[in-house]
């Protein structure tokens, strides 16, 4: 069986495999290249759906949302699909890299649940399907914790020092260090993202990296005891290791939905209209749901889910859970960019 390392070497082989196919010349092969976060689809929906259909499909990843923005960005050629987080949406449309969803070739895109269609960062899915959803949080070892962590300064404890990790990415890094400072969490004041930053210095000391990928297995592994994760990866990990828990810190944290966006100029533009449809369809859905741990946004897949995992309040938040999340704010140009800034900062510094 593939271990998670073992996965992430397996794509950077799909990557050569993948978008530079489709620069080659010759005949117009019935291909898709699809650009994922890694570890974030079922290991059989892919080859199902291949099986299905005859449609081949190059798989690359990333694990970092920037890589994905900034090949896009350098011109990167040969991606037929992507997804993109919900926040990442308005600058991938400034960019004009994804086109508008034929919803009239889509027959399962009335299968997304009526709170996921008219977002704010997509009015009427014009550029998105939804695709999975989930939380921010804590993932934490219940042998070295029996109460679960309360707060984000837990994962600024100087008594677990080198046995802390936080997620590489900008938006988690300094909006949960904003939320600890009780600061708004679309601060756009230089003094507050300066605040934000000089908290973050001094957690930097303590970690044993920044991480959006390793942290799953040095969880099972206890490696690390505590890490700022989201809910599917922490609770993949919690499969392989009992003692993994979750929990959402008491000053909130985020909701994000990741989407498909179809890449402008794609040469496969048929193919991947169906694969799209495909992972709308309520079956595939859930079954990706279901493996990745994640919340589906798809209204008829949530029945077909186990019973214990759509009771799960880690995976579809209670009431008062979801009292305490918020949704990524979407940041101006230049906010954004003071944002990007103070992230780098942090990370050079």
């Amino acid at each position: 069986m593939l271990t998670r390392r073992d996965f992430l070497r397996l794509a950077v082989l799909t990557a050569a495999a993948g978008p530079l196919s489709a620069c080659k010349k010759g005949p117009k092969k019935r291909e898709i290249n699809f650009f994922n976060w890694s570890n974030y689809i079922a290991d059989d929906t892919l080859p199902k759906f291949t099986q299905e259909t005859g449609i081949a499909v190059n798989y690359d990843m990333y694990s970092d949302e920037g890589e994905m923005f900034s090949k896009l960005k350098a011109g990167v050629q040969g991606y037929d699909l992507i997804v993109g987080t919900d926040y990442m949406i308005p600058k991938l449309k400034a960019l004009q890299v994804i086109d508008e969803i034929p919803h009239g070739e889509l027959k399962n895109l009335g299968n997304v649940a009526p709170r996921f269609q008219n977002p704010t960062f997509d009015p009427g899915l014009r550029f998105t399907v939804p695709y999975l959803w989930g939380t921010t949080g804590i993932g934490y070892n219940k042998a070295k914790f029996p109460k679960a962590p309360a707060s984000w300064r837990d994962l600024w404890d100087p008594k677990y020092a080198g046995k802390m990790s936080a997620l590489d990415n900008t938006r988690d890094g300094i909006g949960c260090a904003l939320l600890m400072l009780g600061l708004p969490s679309d601060a756009k004041d230089p003094k507050q993202l300066q605040a934000a930053r000089d908290a973050l210095l001094a957690q930097k000391k303590l970690l044993k990296h920044y991480s959006s990928s390793t942290y799953i297995d040095e969880l099972v592994s206890g490696e690390v005891w505590l890490a700022q994760g989201w809910s599917g990866d922490v609770l993949q990990a919690s499969k392989d290791n009992k003692l993994i828990e979750y929990a959402i810190p008491k000053e909130g944290s985020f909701i994000w939905v990741d989407n498909l966006c179809l890449i402008r100029g794609s040469e496969h533009r048929e193919e991947t209209v169906a694969l799209v449809d495909y992972l709308l369809r309520a079956d595939v859905a859930a079954g990706i749901a279901q493996a990745k741990r994640y919340a589906s946004p798809n209204a008829k897949a949530i029945p077909l889910l186990d019973a214990a995992l759509q009771k799960d309040p880690r995976v579809f938040p209670t009431p008062d859970i979801e009292s305490r999340l918020t949704f990524y704010p979407l940041l101006d140009p230049e906010t954004d960019d003071l944002w990007n800034r103070t992230w780098q900062e942090v990370k050079v510094m």
